[in-house]
């Protein structure tokens, strides 16, 4: 099995109670079924607490979908208690993700998670991969499916060579791999008003998202003429490469098994355009310098459209045209 990896992907460590946010509110819990049984043979108080916030399968959430084991500071107590081998499967892998096509395995960070958009965002020239032999058992193809998975992989990389192309400008980038064009500077979309009208379709994460939908909102209720909306600026070229990339990476070869081909590769310049023509009304007013205010609209957006595959199918569905 082959295992492929962002540049950045090692060098991920949870910074814990230095984050801003929390991976343990606003989410429901599952617990695997072998954690669920190692819990009810923890004894004591802490053991009696465990079973008492378990229900259904996952943990009973507090006021505000705040986790039962989240203590004042934002740590884990299970954790605390029992060790990082105690936590169930979702919360040790998070932000982590992996697919596999054939004996092709690939793993990547949720940009949900602050420190990942960080590294993303702050890494040195264009995003790159490495991989290494892994002993993970791998899924059966057979040799059409292993035909079409290379082709789509082929096309994939020929994607990260143009973005990590010097011979060209970033607007040629953008035109070769997206047929975008100074023309429209919303394409996919037609206008600033086409994504807002998109956005309030989704059905919203939490309270978080409300509050930056509706500065949108009112960002766009303001600007007289739409299509003058401007880039705030916050995004570096390279930057917004390898976030492009990136997304790319994440999202583009699940066409293997979803389809929406064009919708994949067109989500990649949806969540681009939002990031960089909404900056400010992503991150809200919590963020205190430029690095903060770019990470946490990246953050806000992998919250609301990354995690549910009923939002991933309607926005590329739209965009699969």
């Amino acid at each position: 099995m082959i295992l492929r990896k962002p540049d950045f992907y090692d060098s991920f460590k949870c910074i814990a109670s230095r984050c801003s946010d929390t991976c343990c509110v606003g989410w429901e819990i599952d617990i695997d079924e072998n954690s669920q049984a190692a819990y009810h043979k923890v004894t004591g108080a802490f053991g009696d607490k465990l079973r008492e916030n378990i229900e259904d399968g996952h943990f009973k959430l507090l006021p505000h979908d705040r986790c039962p084991f989240l203590d004042k500071e934002n740590l884990c107590e299970i954790y605390a208690h029992l060790g990082e081998g105690a936590l169930c499967d979702i919360c040790r892998e998070h932000p982590r993700f992996v697919e596999v096509y054939g004996d092709i395995m690939e793993r990547g960070l949720g940009l949900c998670c602050e420190e990942a958009a960080r590294l993303l965002l702050t890494g040195n020239g264009s995003l790159t991969f490495t991989t290494e032999e892994c002993n993970e058992p791998e899924d059966e193809l057979d040799d059409d499916d292993r035909e079409i998975r290379d082709e789509v992989l082929y096309a994939r990389e020929q994607i990260f060579a143009t973005l990590a192309d010097k011979t060209l400008t970033f607007q040629e980038k953008l035109h070769n791999i997206f047929g975008n064009s100074n023309e429209n500077p919303f394409a996919p979309l037609e206008n600033a008003e086409a994504y807002l009208e998109l956005l309030a379709k989704l059905e919203s994460y939490g309270p978080a998202w409300d509050e930056a939908l509706a500065r949108i909102k009112a960002k766009v209720d303001t600007v007289q003429d739409v299509t003058a909306l401007e880039d705030q600026g916050f995004f570096s070229e390279t930057e917004s490469e390898r976030l492009l990339a990136y997304l790319i990476y994440r999202h583009y070869a699940k066409c293997l098994m979803e389809g929406r081909e064009q919708g994949k590769l067109m989500f990649a310049l949806f969540f681009w355009n939002l990031a960089r023509f909404f900056t400010c009304e992503l991150a809200g007013s919590t963020a205190a310098d430029a690095q903060a205010i770019k990470i946490n609209a990246v953050k806000m957006l992998s919250k609301q459209l990354e995690y549910a595959e009923e939002i991933m199918e309607f926005v590329e569905s739209s965009l699969d045209e």
